[in-house]
C-alpha cells in the first residue's frame, strides 16, 4: 500500500482486505482489484462503507435482495441504478461502440479490400449471398445451397434471412414509409442489422448470466459488458449464441441442476462444437470427488446433453444427411486457416523454400496436441491441492483448443471472455489479453487486405508483422492459461477465493479509550481481526 511519507501506517479494515462490502458481502472491484484500486484514486478512491445503491442491489450474503429501500440515506436515483441496470447500461454503451466499429461497411458496403481496411468484415453479410439466403431464406434446409455450420446456427441464419425478406418485401409494397427504408437496394445491410439486434440482446443476457454466476463478485460481469474483444468481434459471426448457451450451462452447473445444464450444453453444441468441452471439465471434477453423487450428476448431465442434441439434430439428419454432415466433413477436410499456429508454420516454411504441412497432417497433429492438453488438464485437476472450479478447467480446455486448432477466426476471442470473467477476474490480466487480441484483430485484416488487393505497403501488414501479431495473441492466451494453472496449484492466489463477508459487528471500529491519541500512532489499538472460525470458500463457477 502506498502512503504519504511521515504518516503513521494504518491497518486496513477487515472488509477492505477482502474487498467485500460489510453490508452486502458483494466484492467491490475498486477495493479488491489492484489495478482498479489504483485507477480509482483519480475519481475519489475505492468504494467506501457509505456507498449505497448499486453495491448492495444484487443481493446480500444471505441471498436476499437489498435494494436500499429501507435505507433513509439512499436516494431514489440510487435505488433505480441497481447493479443489473448499471451493467446493462455499460453493455448498451459497448453495443453502440460495436455498431460504430462496423459503420464504414454499413455505409460503403462489405466489398474487398475496404471491408478489411475498415476492420468491419462479417461472415454474416458475406454468406448472405454466397450461401443463397438472398434467394431463399431456407436455402440450407431446402438443398438450394450449402451451409457449413451446425443445425441451430443454420436455423438462426434462416430465421434472420426470412425476417429480412419480409421487411424488404413490405418496403417494396409500400407498407413501410420510404423514409424508414434505409437499406434500399442493400438487403445484406438489413440482414446484418437484424442479426446484430439479436446479438445485442444476447450480449445483455450474457452479462446478466455472468453476474448471477459470479456469486459474491457480480461486478466481474463488467469484464463482459465492456469487453473490447466483444465490441470488435460480436458482429462477425453467430458465435454469441453458443457463448450464451454455454454460460447458461455453467450457471446451472453451479446451481447443481444437471438436467438443465445438459440441455444447454446440447443446445450450445448445435451452435458450435466447443460447449461440449464442459463435459470434459465436469468429468475431471467427478473423478476427483470420488463419490457416487458426483458421478451420477455427471452422467445425468451427459445423458441430458445427448438427448437434447439428438432431439435437435435427428430431424435434419433424416431430411438431408448431406446438408447436416457438411459441417463435420468441411471441418475435417479443411487445411490451415488464417491466424492458426499451422498457418504460421506453413508461412514460415514457404518463406524458407520448404513445403508446408498437408491438411491431413495438420488434422492429425492438431488432434494429438489437443488430446495431450486434455490429458494435462485431467492430471492437473486430479492432483491440485484444492478442487478447481468448472470455469478454470473449461477455460484451459477451450484455450488449448484455440491454440492448436486448425483455424483461429478473429471472433473466436469472444469464446474466452465469459470464461476469463469467471475463472481469472483480474483486470490487469484481462486487459493484457484483450490488447493482444485486438492487435491480432487488426493485423489479420490488414494482412488480408494485402492478399486480396494490390495494396501499397503502408496500407497492409507484411508477413513478418502478421506472424508477430499471431504469436502475440497466442502468447497472451498462454499467459492467461498460466495464471489459471498457478491459481489452481496455489489456491490462495485465486482472485475469487476471498474470505466470507465480515459481520457488521466485527467491521465496526472499537470505541476509543480515554487518553488515547485519536490520530493513531503507537497508542492506537487498531481494528479487530475477523472471527477465527471463518474459513475461506471457493467462489462460484
Amino acid at each position: 500500500m502506498i502512503r504519504e511519507p511521515g504518516l503513521p501506517r494504518r491497518r486496513r479494515r477487515p472488509e477492505a482486505q477482502s474487498g467485500a462490502s460489510a453490508d452486502s458481502g458483494v466484492v467491490e472491484p475498486t477495493r479488491d482489484d489492484a489495478l482498479l484500486r489504483c485507477v480509482s484514486r483519480g475519481i475519489g478512491g475505492p468504494a467506501g462503507t457509505h456507498l449505497r445503491g448499486t453495491s448492495t442491489s444484487c443481493g446480500n450474503s444471505a441471498g436476499t435482495k437489498d435494494t436500499g429501500d429501507n435505507d433513509p440515506g439512499t436516494k431514489g436515483s440510487a435505488r433505480f441504478w441497481t447493479l443489473p441496470r448499471v451493467l446493462t447500461a455499460m453493455t448498451v454503451v459497448a453495443i453502440l461502440f460495436s455498431i460504430l466499429s462496423m459503420q464504414y461497411c454499413r455505409i460503403n458496403g462489405w466489398g474487398a479490400p475496404g471491408v478489411y481496411l475498415g476492420g468491419c468484415y462479417s461472415d454474416i453479410t458475406a454468406l448472405y449471398s454466397s450461401r443463397g439466403f438472398d434467394q431463399d431464406p431456407w436455402a440450407p434446409f431446402s438443398g438450394a445451397a450449402e451451409f457449413e455450420y451446425p443445425v441451430l446456427t443454420g436455423l438462426i441464419a434462416a430465421i434472420m434471412a426470412q425476417l429480412t425478406h419480409w421487411a424488404d418485401g413490405a418496403a417494396d409494397l409500400g407498407l413501410i414509409p420510404s423514409s424508414l427504408v434505409y437499406w434500399e437496394g442493400r438487403p445484406q445491410l438489413l440482414f446484418w442489422d437484424i442479426t446484430f439486434l439479436a446479438t445485442a440482446a444476447l450480449w445483455v443476457a450474457l452479462v446478466l448470466i455472468v453476474m448471477r454466476s459470479a456469486g459474491r463478485r457480480p461486478w466481474d460481469a463488467a469484464i463482459v459488458a465492456l469487453s473490447p474483444a466483444l465490441i470488435f468481434g460480436a458482429g462477425i459471426n453467430w458465435d454469441l449464441w453458443a457463448v450464451v448457451a454455454l454460460a447458461l450451462a455453467m450457471f446451472f452447473v453451479a446451481r447443481r441442476r444437471p438436467i438443465l445444464a445438459g440441455v444447454m450444453i446440447g443446445v450450445g453444441i448445435s451452435f458450435k462444437l466447443y460447449p461440449l468441452f464442459l463435459l470434459g471439465a465436469l468429468l475431471v471434477l467427478a473423478l476427483r470427488r470420488r463419490h457416487g453423487k458426483a458421478m451420477r450428476e455427471f452422467l445425468t448431465t451427459t445423458a441430458s446433453t445427448a438427448g437434447t442434441w439428438l432431439l435437435i439434430n435427428v430431424p435434419v439428419m433424416v431430411l438431408d444427411w448431406d446438408a447436416w454432415s457438411l459441417f463435420f466433413t468441411f471441418s475435417a477436410d479443411r487445411g490451415a486457416g488464417y491466424s492458426s499456429f499451422w498457418h504460421i508454420w506453413n508461412l514460415v516454411a514457404e518463406a524458407r523454400g520448404d513445403q508446408g504441412l498437408s491438411a491431413e497432417s495438420i488434422s492429425l497433429l492438431s488432434f494429438l496436441l489437443f488430446a495431450a492438453a486434455c490429458l494435462g488438464v485431467l492430471i492437473l485437476g486430479l492432483k491440485a491441492p484444492a478442487t478447481p472450479r468448472p470455469a478454470q478447467l473449461m477455460l484451459l480446455i477451450t484455450a488449448a483448443f484455440l491454440l492448436v486448432g486448425k483455424v483461429y477466426s478473429p471472433q473466436f476471442m469472444v469464446w474466452l471472455i465469459p470464461l476469463i470473467a469467471l475463472a481469472i477476474p483480474r483486470w490487469r490480466d484481462v486487459l493484457i489479453w484483450q490488447a493482444f487480441q485486438i492487435l491480432h484483430f487488426w493485423a489479420v485484416w490488414m494482412y488480408l487486405a494485402g492478399v486480396v488487393g494490390d495494396q501499397s505497403p503502408q496500407h497492409s501488414f507484411d508477413d513478418a508483422l502478421y506472424v508477430l501479431a499471431v504469436l502475440g495473441h497466442m502468447g497472451s492466451t498462454i499467459y492467461i492459461m498460466t495464471r489459471v494453472v498457478l491459481d489452481i496449484c496455489r489456491p490462495e492466489r485465486d482472485a475469487t477465493d476471498s474470505p466470507q463477508p465480515i459481520p457488521a459487528a466485527a467491521a465496526q471500529p472499537p470505541a476509543r479509550e480515554p487518553g488515547r491519541d485519536p490520530s493513531g500512532g503507537p497508542a492506537r489499538t487498531g481494528r479487530p481481526s475477523p472471527p477465527p472460525d471463518q474459513e475461506k470458500s471457493r467462489g462460484s463457477p
